[in-house]
This record gives C-alpha cells, structure tokens and sequence, in this order.
C-alpha cells in the first residue's frame, strides 16, 4: 500500500487495524469523561470533591503501574489489552445502569472510577508499548503520533456528542454508547495475530528479566530521558489537573456553561490536540527540543488566559491553544521515548513515564481544587500557568544536546 510518508505506519496491515478499533472507542472513552464530569459536577459544587475523584480514578494507576508494565513486558501485550478492554467495557454499562435507573450517586462514581483506574493501570503500558510493535523501528515515531492523532481527535468528536446525548437522551445515554464502543477495539485485536512476549525475541530474554527496577535504571542511566521525565512531572503538577480533573468545574462555575456549552469547551480541546498531533504526523521525529519550547509557550498561554476568561467561547479559545501546545509537549515526549527505548523493556520504561503522569496528577489535582475553594480558581490558573512556564522552560534548558540518540547499555537485571 502506497501511502504518503506521514501515513506509512497505515501501510503495515496489523497497524492499521488497531488504530481503526482505537479510533472508534477512543471516541466513547472522552463521551465517558464528558459525562463524569456533568454528573460529579451536579452532585456536588466543592472543587475539592472533584479532585478527590481524580486521586481516586487515577492513583491506581500510578500504583499498579509498575506492575502493568513488567506483565506487558513478559506476557502478550494482545491478550492483556483483549480483557482490560473487556473490563473496561462493562464498567461503562454498569454506569449506563445505575444511571438510568437514578442510583448514580457520588458513592458509586467514586468506587466504578477506581475500579476503571485498576483496570486502566493494565490497560495503558501494554497499549503504549503494543502500537509500536506494530510497525518497522523506523516508523515508530509517526506510528506514536498517528496513536496521539486518534487520542485527541476523539477529544474533540467524543465530549460533542456526549453533550447532544445528555441534553436529548439522558446521562446515561454517554455511558453505554461508551460502553458498546469498546467492541470495536476488541474486535480489531481479536483481527491481529497473537504475538511472542517482548522478552521472548530473539537475544532479549536476559535484557527482558528482572522487575520494574530495570526499567528504572535504564531511565536513570539516560540523562535525556531523565530530563524528559521531570518535563512530564512538572506538566502534571502545573497544568494538566486543569484540563483531566477541573475543567468541568471550570466550565460550569467559572464561565457558567451548560451542558452543550461544556461539551464544546472540551471538544475545542481535542480540536487543538488533533492540531497539533497532525503536525507530528508531518515532521516524524524531526526537531523535537523546538517542538517542546513551543508547547511551554502554548501551554503557559493557556493556563494563564483562562484564569482571565469569562465566557464559554473565550474559554473554548483558549482551550484550544493550551491543547495544541499540550499535544506538542507530551506528543513529542512520547516520541522521543519510544524510539529510544528497546522494545524487550518498553513496558516498563511506559510504566515509569506513566507514574509520572498518574500518581503526580491526581494528587496535584487535589491540592489545587483545594486550593480553588480558597482563592478561586482564576486566580490559582494564572499563578500555575507562570509556575509552569518557569519550571519547564529551566528544565528544556538544560536538556543534553546530543545529536543523535545514543547506545545505551542496558543495565543487568535488578530482582
């Protein structure tokens, strides 16, 4: 199949069947959110609720991490993503469930959000280290991006019609079209033949042993992954709470949007993150250090306008630009890792990159939805947004000026 060159990872038959199922639960997975956040929101109007729910959907994951990505490492990657899936599939018509039948309380929000945050810690180190496999070493840069255009894309389509949906059918209409979604993911793996364990390839079984602490030596070993790890830290402390846990809160007490309005806002979202995915797509693995610098500008844009926003479309705006510039900085990350890291152990290098993201964010999440209920959430948006320009921009500063990714040695085992 002849495509052009951003598409190519499109042209390997087994890729392109799972991007296609992903596209397709992806969406459901943002109507999902769309609708948690419409529904803790009209439970409750504390800001600190709602980022306790984000420590409880999301800390598990920073938890159980570790262990997702050494069973990713050591089991087919296939198989484990067939049954988290499959889980997460009927989390979702459990919360269709209890939704129409008027039992979605905030009780079982906060026990069906820690189950899909056990279930997702499984989920998401053997997904980001299956698409690669999927596709020549030399594609895995635009294969990465091609997952981040699908990921983002969902966020603008997803959050749009999951607000059609509630103001027409419900809430609990968002929640089983999410849940019937993941059929289409299961059925795109059921399509790929079954793979080897990472660590059973050819000359990998001893660079594949041994636990989690590998992985972390591998990361400590690499001063430009090192780097790359604190650059995710400092994102999940200063202003991606904003987007995953407060922006429901934001919307709905901040600019005062209703239920389409919010879908919108989120949608505006996406629609930035689709942007600036798209342009990953075109460049591969090309100029990376600009594009991070690029999305510390875009990122500390956002946040701090959004602290002076007062209307859904200003808001929306600013959204946009802030997810374009989120896309550049965490997309190129993500590229920039995957590449560098063998396969035999990328699960677990995932595993690590993922604590950073899901046991810094959720508690992050907490301190400053505690913090909004004091000062206001404007106000700590703008005090956040100059934090993490400050912190990211001494961070990118000084990163390695490496020109080419380097032979690191793999560490010896560590029981």
């Amino acid at each position: 199949m002849n495509l052009p060159t951003p598409l190519r990872p499109l042209a390997h038959r087994d890729f392109r069947v799972y991007w296609a199922g992903q596209l397709v639960s992806l969406v459901g997975t943002w109507m999902q959110q769309m609708a948690l956040g419409w529904v803790v929101t009209r439970l409750t109007q504390r800001a600190v609720l709602v980022g306790a729910l984000t420590v409880v959907g999301t800390l598990p994951m920073g938890v159980l991490a570790f262990k997702g990505g050494q069973l990713a490492d050591r089991t087919s990657r296939r198989n484990i993503l067939i049954v988290t899936q499959a889980v997460l599939g009927l989390l979702a018509v459990s919360m269709a469930t209890l939704s129409y039948t008027g039992h979605l309380d905030l009780t079982w929000v906060f026990v069906l959000s820690a189950l899909l945050g056990v279930a997702t810690a499984f989920d998401l180190p053997a997904a980001q280290a299956f698409a690669p496999e999927l596709v020549p070493r030399q594609d895995i840069p635009r294969a990465v991006a091609l997952m981040q255009a699908i990921f983002h894309g969902s966020r603008f389509v997803g959050p749009a019609i999951a607000g059609l949906a509630i103001d027409r059918w419900g809430e609990a209409s968002a929640f089983l079209l999410n849940g019937l979604s993941f059929l289409a993911v299961i059925a795109s793996l059921l399509l790929i033949p079954p793979r080897h364990p990472a660590a059973a390839a050819p000359g990998a079984a001893q660079r594949g042993a041994g636990g989690i602490g590998v992985g972390f030596t591998y990361v400590w070993s690499d001063a430009t992954l090192k780097r790359l790890l604190l650059l995710i830290v400092a994102c999940m402390l200063f202003a991606f709470p904003f987007v995953v846990s407060l922006m429901a809160y934001y919307a709905r007490y901040v600019v005062h949007a209703d239920a389409a309005q919010m879908g919108r806002i989120m949608s505006a979202s996406g629609l930035g993150a689709v942007v600036g995915s798209g342009i990953l797509v075109l460049v591969g693995a090309r100029g990376w250090r600009p594009r991070i610098a690029i999305g510390i500008v875009l990122v500390s844009f956002g946040v701090v306008g959004l602290g002076f926003a007062r209307t859904p479309e200003v808001a929306a705006l600013l959204v946009g630009t802030m997810a374009v510039g989120t896309s550049f900085y965490l997309g190129t990350i993500t590229q920039v890792v995957q590449q560098r890291v063998p396969n035999e152990i990328r699960g677990r290098v995932m595993a690590i990159f993922m604590m950073g993201m899901m046991s810094v964010m959720p508690l992050a999440s907490l301190g400053l939805a505690a913090l909004a209920d004091l000062v206001g959430l404007d106000r700590l948006l703008v005090a956040c947004g100059v934090a993490f320009g400050v912190t990211t921009t001494v961070l990118a500063l000084t990163l390695p000026r490496e020109t080419a990714v380097p032979a690191v040695e793999l560490p010896a085992p560590i029981e």
